[in-house]
């Protein structure tokens, strides 16, 4: 089980669930730009990537196969789409570039209603696994960001979401809490161990909350993580759960979504 490899037959699903509540336009922790802001950008860092995993040159001609789609919903007191729903990385990456390298994310849509995000990405999810192009794909996998507490409690349709299949596997959910306080000691993503029980994630309610809402990581995607040395210390049976501390924190954790289903450049 999630051992399929991402191609234009087999193409990968990543969901991108981002709150957009009024405190998302404060700083991040040491630095003078908005929390939307560093998303964004480390957001687009990831688009071309996976885009980059979708190109072939030979000689003058340059193709492009569509290993990897995108939805994007952004949330506060109610939740929407960005962009034309699900979209194949090279559209993505076209309206993210005529958009000026945005998501729209302005930290302008108030309140923090999780369940609503979360009921709108199984809405989604739940006919894109029945597809033909992804019912035999690695899983996709539903990436949270968040930085307070949410006034609805979106566990029930994580566990829902994290029920849906394809032949490779459940889907799978990652959160990253920025901002946030907890009990496990480290210096950054160097050193970074992954969670591996609520004792660790808490003391907060909250981030006990997300941590039981997020998937065990794959053997396939801590192999990834290890050898591209994204969180190269993290523990075998850790939770696809970050708290993000710095802008460098944030980087990694949304590095990886690039880990699931690593592209076959050898595919014709």
């Amino acid at each position: 089980m999630y051992e399929k490899k991402a191609s234009r037959a087999h193409p990968v699903l990543a969901v991108f669930v981002i709150d957009e509540s009024g405190s998302m336009g404060d700083c991040l922790p040491g630095s003078s730009d908005k929390k939307c802001t560093w998303t964004e950008r480390y957001a687009g860092i990831l688009f071309k990537d996976l885009l980059e995993r979708c190109t072939s040159v030979n000689g003058d001609s340059v193709t492009v196969k569509s290993r990897y789609h995108i939805l994007v919903i952004r949330y506060g007191g109610r939740a929407e789409v960005w962009g034309d729903g699900i979209m194949d990385i090279e559209a993505a990456i076209e309206r993210y570039s005529k958009a000026n390298n945005s998501l729209g994310l302005r930290g302008g849509l108030g309140g923090t209603n999780a369940e609503a995000a979360f009921q709108l990405a199984f809405d989604y999810l739940k006919d894109a696994v029945k597809q033909e192009k992804f019912r035999d794909s690695f899983p996709a996998m539903l990436f949270h960001l968040t930085d307070g507490m949410s006034h609805t409690d979106a566990t029930a349709l994580a566990e829902r979401i994290k029920q849906l299949q394809t032949q490779d596997g459940n889907v799978l959910i990652a959160n990253a809490y920025i901002g946030t306080k907890t009990n496990l000691s480290y210096q950054g993503p160097e050193d970074f161990p992954g969670y591996l029980d609520a004792s660790e994630a808490g003391p907060s309610d909250d981030n006990i909350r997300l941590f039981n809402m997020s998937s065990e990581v794959p053997a396939s995607i801590r192999a990834d993580l290890k050898e591209r040395q994204i969180f190269p210390q993290l523990r075998e049976g850790s939770r696809l759960f970050f708290d993000v501390r710095t802008k460098q924190q944030l980087k990694h954790a949304i590095q990886v979504v690039g880990s699931i289903a690593p592209g076959d450049r050898t595919e014709r």
